[in-house]
């Protein structure tokens, strides 16, 4: 009885992480240098993109599955929608040769990320506003 509860739990347990997982908005994308998200440097490659559906706006919450054994994040993000996109892609504000990700977009649903410590004071530093990068799905 106790080893059906254990197999069951795992069962539920796996079942949530998986449907977590595949739910929602996402999109895979090579990016090809390296980038800030959350203050914290990310290397270039292939990265996974996932944003929740249901109850919640899409795009309020947006997974990111980093290459080869990275570190998976899920970052908080005010969610919006574009009418107008027609392709889906990653906007980030570039200081200097520092590169932050700003702004993801899938199917028409967007989400823009905070503004945290280190592009803010990289911003109050800057003369200029940030040059903006664009990096589409192929």
């Amino acid at each position: 009885m106790k080893k059906n509860l254990v197999i069951l739990s795992f069962v539920v347990v796996f079942g949530m992480v998986a449907g977590f997982a595949f739910a929602g908005e996402n999109m895979r994308i090579d990016v090809p240098f390296a980038f800030y998200v959350d203050d914290q440097l990310c290397p270039a490659g292939e990265y996974r993109f996932d944003m929740n559906q249901g109850n919640h706006a899409t795009g309020s919450l947006v997974n990111v599955s980093a290459p080869k054994e990275g570190d998976n994040r899920i970052l908080m993000a005010n969610a919006g929608t574009d009418k107008n996109a027609t392709a889906n892609q990653l906007v980030f504000n570039k200081y200097g040769k520092k590169l932050f990700l700003s702004t993801v977009s899938i199917n028409g649903h967007t989400a823009t990320l905070r503004v945290l410590n280190l592009e803010k004071e990289l911003r109050s530093q800057a003369e200029q506003g940030p040059a903006v990068i664009t990096v589409a799905q192929k």
